[in-house]
């Protein structure tokens, strides 16, 4: 009986040893798996230093958005600049025009006239003037004339126009009775003005001459 109550005795000191330990297992098991729950759930949160290295600087976004419209905007000024200097290499002189016409029209007897001529007759200050050819033909039986004149100010633009209506009324008196052909062709022009220009034609082929005029300004 001694010996049966000593082997009880151990084997229930067995029993709770083994439950301790299953215990301590069970709570092993528990804690990994809490553990391991906290770990998906922080990866599926995603990490917030990863996220913000991820997302890109604003102020970074915001300079690279002004570089690249400064950018833009000197290519587009260098573009105009271009443009400009192109249309002024294109531009011809008032002279250069002239000879445009000559090449293409055959004028009656031109001669061109020069500063005192302008000035003492129809009253046109030369220093209002960037560059003019005023010519008129040297017959007796022509009125034939062509006025081209680029104005330093556009504001003189009136005062020029004024002063070429002049040779209209006074070419107009020397040809109404003697030659009335050319006086219809004289009643035909007028005094024309484009920007810094003003031009006058009188002739028969005033068409033809006005294209190559108005082309090239």
């Amino acid at each position: 009986m001694k010996k049966y109550g000593i082997c009880k005795k151990e084997c229930g000191k067995k029993k709770r040893k083994r439950k301790g330990i299953c215990l301590c297992l069970l709570a092993a098991a528990l804690l990994l798996s809490a553990c391991a729950g906290t770990e998906g759930e922080r990866t599926e949160a995603g990490d917030p230093k990863a996220e913000t290295a991820a997302v890109p600087d604003a102020a970074d976004m915001s300079g690279q958005d002004k570089e690249n419209q400064t950018g833009a905007a000197d290519r587009n000024g260098k573009e105009q600049e271009n443009q400009t200097e192109a249309e002024a290499q294109e531009e011809l002189s008032v002279l250069e025009i002239y000879d445009l016409i000559t090449e293409s029209v055959s004028l009656i007897s031109p001669v061109r006239m020069q500063d005192n001529f302008i000035k003492n007759y129809y009253n046109i200050d030369p220093a209002m003037l960037e560059e003019y050819v005023f010519s008129m033909s040297e017959e007796a039986v022509s009125a034939e004339t062509v006025v081209i004149m680029k104005l330093k100010d556009k504001a003189d633009a009136e005062t020029v126009s004024g002063a070429l209506q002049l040779v209209i009324e006074e070419k107009s008196g020397e040809m109404e009775n003697y030659l009335p052909e050319q006086y219809e062709i004289v009643k035909k022009s007028a005094v024309k003005t484009n920007g810094s220009y003003v031009y006058l034609v009188i002739s028969e082929q005033a068409d033809a001459i006005e294209q190559i005029i108005e082309a090239q300004l």
